[in-house]
């Protein structure tokens, strides 16, 4: 591979371009609160149960405005798409560890109860030059600058 192939490998991929992504769901629910700088107590793994290590082909995707996490899956489900669970926020990280300053992305394929009650599900937003690794709550408006990492059904 060239100097300029290994740069372009850590360039996060256009919205709607299929890309390889290995994905860890037998990662423990709580470490992927704890890897975003929570601490765990009082949260709740909400699921979906997930289990091994796979490559996915996955893409990000615009959804456009969706009200609420299950208005989400349906409109992904309805293109054809299932949104890939939480665990998989800190492998797209490593992968891609600059931002590309086109939005947020949200993980979408599993859900945690925050310590004060609310569903959250995990997502990646840019801070300057960095990725932060955060939750957002599920029943919140997600507007167009939200992008939604999926994988076929």
């Amino acid at each position: 591979m060239t100097t300029y192939e290994q740069a372009q490998a850590n360039v996060v991929p256009a919205d709607d371009e299929w890309f390889d992504l290995e994905v860890d769901d037998g990662i423990e629910p709580m470490e992927v609160v704890t890897s975003a700088g929570y601490n765990a107590r009082g949260w709740e793994y909400l699921g979906p149960t997930f289990t091994g290590k796979e490559t996915y082909q996955v893409k990000l995707v615009r959804l456009g405005y969706v009200r609420n996490l299950a208005e989400a899956r349906k409109r992904a489900g309805e293109m054809g798409y299932r949104l890939v669970e939480g665990q998989a926020r800190e492998s797209f990280k490593a992968r891609f560890p600059k931002p590309d300053g086109k939005g947020p992305i949200v993980f979408g394929g599993s859900e945690w109860r925050h310590p004060r009650g609310s569903p959250c599900v995990a997502c990646l937003d840019a801070l300057r030059d960095k990725w932060y690794s955060d939750f957002d709550w599920s029943g919140d408006g997600f507007f167009d600058r939200w992008r939604w990492l999926v994988v076929g059904q």
